[in-house]
C-alpha cells in the first residue's frame, strides 16, 4: 500500500490533526500502538524505564524522580500528561521542554510509520516522546501513565521499576466500577521480578493479589518502607529526611525516593534529596496574591485529590469569603467530589468547557451543587471577571478541577501580567 506524503505542519496544526484523526478520544489497547512502535524502532535497546501509575500523585512522583535522576548525573527523558499551558510540557529532557521542531519531527516519523493504523492523540504523544528520547540518547526515561495502566500506551515498554501512587474511584467506564477492578488495571504496569513501589496506604486485596500474580517485587508503604516523624525508612533500611516540597504529599515524596533506591541509577545522596526538595508543580496548590485576594490553583479532579485540597484549605485561615471556580469531566465522581467540599465554599462558580466533549456542562453541575450556592456560570473569562468584581481584600478564590480550567486560568493571568494589566 502506498502511503500519502507526510504533511509539513506546525506543531499546533499537528495537534489539531491528531485530535481529530481517531474516532474516539480514549481507546484503550496496545495492539495499534505496538505495531507503530515496532516500525519506529522504539521497542529495542530501550533506556532504563520507570513507569508511574495511580489515581493521584503521578505527576508529583514523575517530577521528583526526574529531579533526583538528573542530580545523580543521568540524562532523563520525562513523559507526563496532561499539560497545563502548552503541549511541550509533556515531553522533556533533563527538565527542559522539547522544542516545537523536535516534536514536529517525531510526529512526521510517526505519520510515515503508521500506514493505515489509526492512533489516538495520547498514543501519538507517547510514541513521540519515546522516539525523541531515543534521538537524544537518554539514560533513563520516566513515563507517566495516562489512564489505568495495563492497556495504557506507555505499557508497551517493560518497566525496570514501576510505581503505583494510589487507588481511587476514577474513570469507571474504562477501568471498572470499584477499587478492586481499578487495582488490577493499575497493577498491569508491574513486571515479573522487578520492583513495584506502592504508595497506597489502604491497598485493596485485589492490588496485592494482582502484583503477586505478576511476580512483581512489591514494596508497600507501611510494610516494606515507612514514613514517620523523622522521615523515610527505606526498604533497604536507610533513614532519610523527606525533602520539604510545597503541595506534594509525603507518600509521593517517599515513593519517589524509594524508587530511586532500587533503580540503581546512582548514589541517593544528600545533594540528590536537596534537588528533589526544590520541585514545584504548577497547578498543585499553586498560590498567588493579587490586590489583597488569595488565589489557589489546583488540578484536583477526583474525590481523593479534592479531599487533599479541602484539608489544605482547612489548615489555612482566610479573613473573607472563599469562592470556588470549578469545572470537571463528566466521567468523574462528581457528587462525591462536591460532597467533599461541604461547608468549605461560600460561593460556587462553575465553568462550561464546550471545547472538551467529556466535560460536564455548567447546567448539570448547578443541578448537583444547588442554585442557591451559585455565583456565576458560563465561560471562564465571563466568570473570572464577575468573581473579581465581587472579591474584596481578604477573600480567597480557589480554581480547581479540570486541567483545562486551571490551564485557562494560568494563561489568562500570564497574558494579563505580560500586558501590564490588572489581573
Amino acid at each position: 500500500m502506498h502511503n500519502p506524503p507526510v504533511p509539513h505542519l506546525t506543531l499546533s496544526e499537528w495537534l489539531d490533526r491528531l485530535a481529530s484523526q481517531h474516532p474516539t478520544e480514549i481507546d484503550l489497547g496496545l495492539d495499534r500502538v505496538l505495531t507503530v512502535a515496532e516500525r519506529l524502532g522504539v521497542l529495542h535497546g530501550v533506556p532504563k524505564t520507570i513507569t508511574v501509575a495511580g489515581t493521584n500523585g503521578k505527576g508529583s512522583v514523575v517530577a521528583l524522580l526526574t529531579a533526583g535522576l538528573k542530580a545523580m548525573g543521568q540524562v532523563v527523558g520525562t513523559y507526563a500528561s496532561p499539560h497545563l499551558l502548552r503541549f511541550n510540557e509533556r515531553i522533556s529532557i533533563d527538565e527542559g521542554e522539547a522544542e516545537d521542531a523536535e516534536i514536529v519531527a517525531a510526529f512526521e516519523h510517526i505519520e510515515a510509520a503508521r500506514g493505515d493504523v489509526s492512533l489516538t492523540y495520547f498514543e501519538s504523544a507517547t510514541l513521540a516522546a519515546l522516539w525523541l528520547f531515543r534521538q537524544r540518547d537518554v539514560d533513563v526515561q520516566v513515563l507517566e501513565v495516562g489512564l489505568g495502566g495495563r492497556l495504557d500506551a506507555v505499557n508497551i515498554l517493560d518497566a525496570d521499576v514501576s510505581v503505583i501512587t494510589s487507588i481511587g474511584l476514577d474513570h469507571p467506564d474504562w477501568l471498572g466500577p470499584d477499587r478492586a477492578a481499578i487495582s488490577r488495571e493499575k497493577a498491569g504496569v508491574a513486571r515479573q521480578n522487578r520492583p513495584c513501589i506502592v504508595a497506597e496506604s489502604d491497598p485493596p486485596d485485589a492490588l496485592l493479589a494482582a502484583l503477586n500474580d505478576r511476580g512483581a517485587e512489591t514494596l508497600l508503604i507501611g510494610r516494606d518502607w515507612r514514613i514517620g516523624d523523622t522521615g523515610l525508612q527505606t526498604a533497604k533500611g536507610r533513614n532519610e529526611p523527606l525533602p520539604a516540597t510545597r503541595g506534594l504529599l509525603p507518600s509521593n515524596i517517599g515513593a519517589a525516593i524509594q524508587a530511586l533506591e532500587v533503580a540503581d541509577c546512582g548514589d541517593l545522596s544528600e545533594a540528590v534529596l536537596v534537588q528533589m526538595g526544590r520541585v514545584e508543580l504548577l497547578g498543585r496548590l499553586s498560590q498567588r496574591k493579587m490586590h489583597g485576594v488569595e488565589y489557589v490553583f489546583d488540578v484536583a479532579h477526583n474525590t481523593e485529590s479534592v479531599k487533599a485540597l479541602v484539608h489544605h484549605l482547612a489548615q489555612t485561615n482566610v479573613l473573607g469569603a472563599t469562592r470556588a471556580v470549578f469545572a470537571v469531566m463528566g466521567d468523574k465522581p462528581i457528587h462525591d467530589m462536591i460532597s467533599a467540599c461541604e461547608g468549605v465554599f461560600d460561593e460556587w462558580n462553575v465553568i462550561d468547557l464546550p471545547q472538551v466533549p467529556r466535560a460536564q456542562s455548567a447546567a448539570e453541575l448547578v443541578a448537583v451543587i444547588g442554585q442557591d450556592k451559585i455565583g456565576d456560570t458560563g465561560s471562564f473569562e465571563h466568570v473570572w471577571d464577575a468573581v473579581k468584581g465581587r472579591c474584596t481584600v481578604g477573600d480567597r478564590v480557589v480554581i480547581f478541577g479540570s486541567f483545562w480550567l486551571v490551564g485557562d486560568a494560568f494563561s489568562l493571568l500570564n497574558n494579563a501580567t505580560e500586558a501590564g494589566e490588572r489581573a
